[in-house]
């Protein structure tokens, strides 16, 4: 009876490593630090900068990124990835900040939230040579009014607020008839 339990509690334990294996191999080799939502100006660009961790027990090499845009009219520009990534990231550190790419975004482009605007998946892996996922993002980019829309906005506001304010001066000091 005591082989049986014993049996028993062992194919319970190896399936349950097997059941938790998938998730531990899809689990991400490098967790991508970027600010999200970013928040752009139509018509505006932004670098996009951050940092890379490696929670993991072994050195990971940095050798690429994947990049893909989802909405028309925001645009980037990854090509300065590589030239500012660290060639590898070492078990349990975290790189210094670096520009990951550029993003634009044309005047076409409505005001509004854009969920999963860019997609970026950084590449890597065990040695120099592999491109594996490291670790993926989707960025959700948020257009704003461009700054001088603001202030026009801004002054506007201030200036009927003003023309408010004296008409209700001019109110009190003219005498009733």
């Amino acid at each position: 009876m005591k082989m049986i339990i014993k049996q028993l509690l062992l194919a319970t334990a190896a399936l349950a490593v097997l059941a938790l294996a998938p998730a531990a191999a899809n689990a991400d080799a490098v967790v991508i630090n970027v600010p999200n939502p970013v928040f752009i100006a139509a018509g505006g660009m932004l670098t996009l900068n951050g940092t890379l961790r490696n929670p993991g027990a072994t050195t990971v090499f940095i050798n690429g990124i994947s990049t893909v845009s989802n909405v028309a009219g925001i645009t980037f520009d990854d090509s300065i990835f590589l030239t500012n990534a660290p060639f590898t990231v070492d078990p349990g550190m975290t790189s210094a900040p670096f520009d990951f790419m550029i993003i634009s975004v044309s005047n076409a482009v409505a005001r509004g939230i854009y969920p999963n605007a860019i997609s970026f998946t950084v590449q890597g892996g065990a040695d120099a040579g592999a491109i594996g996922p490291l670790g993926t993002v989707d960025l959700t980019v948020v257009v704003v009014p461009e700054p001088a829309t603001m202030f026009l906005l801004a002054t506007g506001l201030g200036g009927a607020a003003l023309a408010k304010r004296r008409a209700k001066k001019k109110e009190k000091t003219e005498p009733s008839s």
